[in-house]
Order: structure tokens, then C-alpha cells, then sequence
């Protein structure tokens, strides 16, 4: 009598999950017939492990947003990516938020990928230790909901037998875990499922499910390259070089200009920086030679707040942070709305007719025109930031002049904004009462804020590496005084 076979049993499970392995391994056919896209035979996460996942009955893609894909009824479960989440979109706050909300309520939980070499398993805190030292090129995340937890299981079994460390993170526990790994993920992808689709929750890789990409676009967005409606409740798009110079003309077509306040200078620092890190001293910088270098100190808000804004600023391709119309309305960027920062300068904004008032203009406007880093002693840096405070009219071709600009160089080291010089064609008219020292008193705090935003802009732009302490830095309130609809 043959003896009956219990599949139940945890043994029998892991006996069936190797005998299909071994049998995808054996007929895998030819081009990938399994992944459901032409890029998803050119990933080196996907493609490894494509024809393994066919014979559990899951497939890959590419492209989840693909038009084809996303019309279609979910068939099959699917492994895939967004191409609005590429390598290095990093998880913001409010995506944060709203991801560990979900986790911590059980709805969601993730799968945690790491490529290393010769290493069979981890503990959690060997793996994260390995994350955080791990190239962008080696750290998966994949966020799936909790009905797809077998898919998940088949997943995570497959990935052990082709190099891969993974971590099953599984609804609530762990939550410090979770977070850290998703807020430096470098690559997010989602299991996309019948269940997955029907769920109605905030986080980022759930609602761009079952969403199709625009036609002729590879985005869900509008222009292709971000979510321009995070420009709507922002002040005017502006960048701040369209203003021209002392010898060249402005190109912007209107009287008064947007963004009283325009930050966005990139940087210089003489050295290449390899890591940017967190911690209980603010943030630090290594270099190429493993030096670490402390930054000026900066209350923990104020640091978010500015981090927000560049982020933001990148995202909508806008230098304005805040501009007060003539109605005395207020507009700010929303990455500093409500914020002491944002606060900050929105009344330094207010401040330059106080000294200069014999001018037939109704607008002003300050903006920095260059940034420096540089070395002091003891593993400091330092900085010193180049700013101007215009005065603007427009003429018969509504282009926007400047009739005065009052040069400035701030120090951080003297904490000392000093006037530098003057130009344009009505700085005759200018008192020689001027208080320019005190107008320079008044708007240093602007300075001082350009040069952080001028680094972690130069720092974004490079890509440096900021793993170590990020999720500690993006659970940080920024919440200050209150922004007021007039001021």
C-alpha cells in the first residue's frame, strides 16, 4: 500500500517549493516568455529570477504603469516596478507617513531584498548594518498587500536561491525595522494583485497601481517628470537667473515678479563628498578620504525644513520660497508653511523698503548669487554666502528692470552680513543716510539658510549617499510658527 503524503506539513512545503524551482530551473524557455515586458529581460533583479517566479505562478514587469497592463484585470500576481519611482527616489516624509501607518495597521507589509555576496541568512540587525553600507544597485524593497502574503512567501523563497538576503516584514512588528529600510530604499517596487488593486490606502506604491502611464509618456504625470500638481498651492514658478544681471536684461513678462524671496544657488565645496549622515550633532559629511567633516550647528526643524525646499524645489523646478503681493496676501512654498524658517523669511521679505523708499518700484526682491564651503579647524566647515537685494519696476515691454541692487556678503563666521557695492541705473538716488548695515542686519537670516540650501542642493545633484540617519531625519517636526494668510 503506498503511503499517503501529507502537503500540509512544512516539510512537504518547502519540498514542493524546491521541485518547482528545480523544474523552472530546468525548462526555463527561451527569451523569457514569463516576464511581460521587453525591459524586464534586461533587469538584474528581475530577470534572474523571472522564470523561477513562472513556475509559482507569478510574473514580472518592467513597468507596472505599462498602458497594456494596467487596463488589463489582474490575472496572475505580478513582481514589478514604477517607472515614477527609478533608482534613488527616495521616500519623502509624507510617503513615510503614510507607509508605516499602513504597515503598523496591518494592511501593507514588504519584502526587504539585499544582493551580498556569500552570505546565506542575516539577523535583522546584520542586515540593516549591510543595508546601510550596500550600493543603490543592491538594496530592493518591494511593498505588497496582505492577501498576497503566499506570493510574497514563493518570492522570498526564490530569492534565497539566487543570491539574494531577503526579510519578510510582515504587518506590525518591527516597525523601526520597516521604516528604515523603506526610507532608504533606493529601488521600490510593489506586487501588483486583484487584492492589491481593491485597496484604497495612501501609500505611494499601492495608489500607483492598475494607473496607466500618459500616451507617448512613460509617466503618470503630466510633463513626464514629476507630479506638477505639487506646484498648485506653491507661490509663481520662478527661477531666480530669468531676474538677468547687472549685464544682461530680465525675460520675465510681468510687473511684478514672482518670489520675493528666490534661493537657488548650488554650492561650491572643494572637496568630493562620498556620505552625507545624521545623528545626535546634526548632519556630517565624509569625504573621498574618509574624513569626516562637522557642519555649522542648526536647530533639527530648521535643517528638515530646508531639506523639504530643496526637495521641493528640484521637484517643480522653482527657486521661490515666499512672495507678498499688494494686497498683502502671502504665498510660500510648502515645504515651508508653517515653519520657523519659513517664518523667518517671509518677514525679511517685508523689511528692504523700510530702508530704501524713495524708489518709483513696488517690488523687491533677494536672491543669492553665490555660495561657498570651505574648511576651518578642527574638522569644520564653514561658509559664506554672496546675496542681493533688488528693486524692481518694469518697462514698456513689461519686462521686469532693476533699478537697484544692493550687494551683500554674509560670513558664518562673524555671523556678519557686510554691503559689498551697488548697481543699476537709480542707485544715484539712493540717501546717503542709508542704513546698509542695518539693512544687512535684518536679512542675514536669509543668507544664512541660502548656504544650507545651496549645499543640500549641490549634495542632491551629486547623489551622495545619505543612508545613515535618514529615517531618524525624516520622522523630524518641522512645525514652527504659524505662516499667516497676510501679512
Amino acid at each position: 500500500m503506498m503511503p499517503v503524503m501529507n502537503f500540509s506539513a512544512p516539510w512537504a512545503k518547502s519540498f514542493c517549493g524546491l521541485l518547482c524551482l528545480l523544474v523552472a530551473l530546468a525548462l526555463t524557455p527561451p527569451a523569457l516568455a514569463e516576464t511581460l515586458d521587453e525591459a524586464a529581460a534586461q533587469d538584474n533583479f528581475l530577470e534572474p529570477i523571472a522564470a523561477a517566479l513562472d513556475a509559482f505562478g507569478v510574473d514580472v514587469a518592467a513597468n507596472l504603469n505599462d498602458r497594456q497592463l494596467a487596463r488589463g484585470r489582474v490575472g496572475r500576481p505580478r513582481l514589478g516596478r514604477f517607472p515614477d519611482l527609478p533608482l534613488n527616489n527616495y521616500a519623502s516624509s509624507r510617503e513615510l507617513q503614510d507607509w508605516e501607518s499602513a504597515y503598523v495597521d496591518g494592511e501593507i507589509a514588504a519584502l526587504a531584498v539585499l544582493l551580498v555576496e556569500g552570505e546565506a541568512e542575516l539577523n535583522k540587525q546584520d542586515f540593516l548594518d549591510r543595508w546601510l553600507d550596500s550600493g543603490p544597485l543592491q538594496r530592493f524593497f518591494v511593498t505588497y498587500h496582505r492577501d498576497d502574503s503566499e506570493t510574497a512567501e514563493h518570492i522570498h523563497y526564490v530569492l534565497a536561491n539566487y543570491g539574494f538576503v531577503s526579510i519578510n516584514l510582515e504587518a506590525g512588528p518591527d516597525l523601526s525595522l520597516a521604516g528604515n529600510l523603506y526610507s532608504t530604499a533606493s529601488q521600490r517596487l510593489a506586487i501588483d494583485s486583484q487584492a492589491a488593486r481593491r485597496y484604497r490606502g495612501e501609500p505611494t506604491e499601492m495608489a500607483y497601481l492598475g494607473e496607466r502611464v500618459r500616451r507617448g509618456s512613460n509617466s503618470l504625470f503630466r510633463d513626464g517628470a514629476g507630479d506638477r500638481s505639487l506646484a498648485r498651492r506653491e507661490p509663481s514658478i520662478f527661477l531666480k537667473e530669468s531676474l538677468g544681471d547687472e549685464f544682461s536684461e530680465s525675460t520675465i513678462r510681468e510687473i511684478i515678479v514672482p518670489g520675493g524671496v528666490a534661493l537657488g544657488e548650488t554650492a561650491y565645496l572643494n572637496r568630493t563628498i562620498a556620505e552625507m549622515r545624521y545623528g545626535e550633532t546634526g548632519f556630517s559629511l565624509q569625504d573621498e578620504q574618509a574624513q569626516t567633516w562637522q557642519l555649522p550647528d542648526l536647530e533639527p526643524a530648521t535643517l528638515k525644513a530646508l531639506f523639504d525646499f530643496v526637495q521641493r524645489s528640484e521637484a517643480i523646478q522653482s527657486d521661490a520660497i515666499v512672495d507678498i503681493d499688494e494686497e498683502s496676501r502671502v504665498r510660500i512654498s510648502s515645504a515651508l508653511r508653517d515653519t520657523d524658517a519659513g517664518y523667518e523669511i517671509m518677514h525679511a521679505d517685508t523689511l528692504p523698503f523700510e530702508y530704501v523708499s524713495n524708489l518709483s518700484v513696488i517690488k523687491s526682491v533677494i536672491i543669492d548669487v553665490g555660495v561657498d564651503w570651505f574648511a576651518q579647524e578642527g574638522q569644520q566647515l564653514g561658509f559664506a554666502t554672496n546675496y542681493e537685494v533688488r528693486f524692481l519696476s518694469a518697462d514698456n515691454m513689461r519686462l521686469a528692470q532693476t533699478r537697484v541692487a544692493l550687494e551683500y556678503e554674509y560670513e558664518s563666521a562673524t555671523d556678519m552680513a557686510t554691503h559689498v557695492d551697488a548697481w543699476g541705473r537709480d542707485v544715484p538716488r539712493l540717501r546717503e543716510s542709508l542704513d546698509y548695515a542695518g539693512l544687512g542686519e535684518d536679512t542675514k537670516k536669509i543668507a544664512e539658510y541660502a548656504a544650507w540650501i545651496g549645499l543640500l542642493r549641490k549634495l542632491h545633484e551629486e547623489q551622495v549617499p545619505f543612508l545613515h540617519g535618514r529615517y531618524q531625519f525624516m520622522k523630524l517636526d518641522k512645525s514652527g510658527r504659524q505662516t499667516p494668510t497676510r501679512y
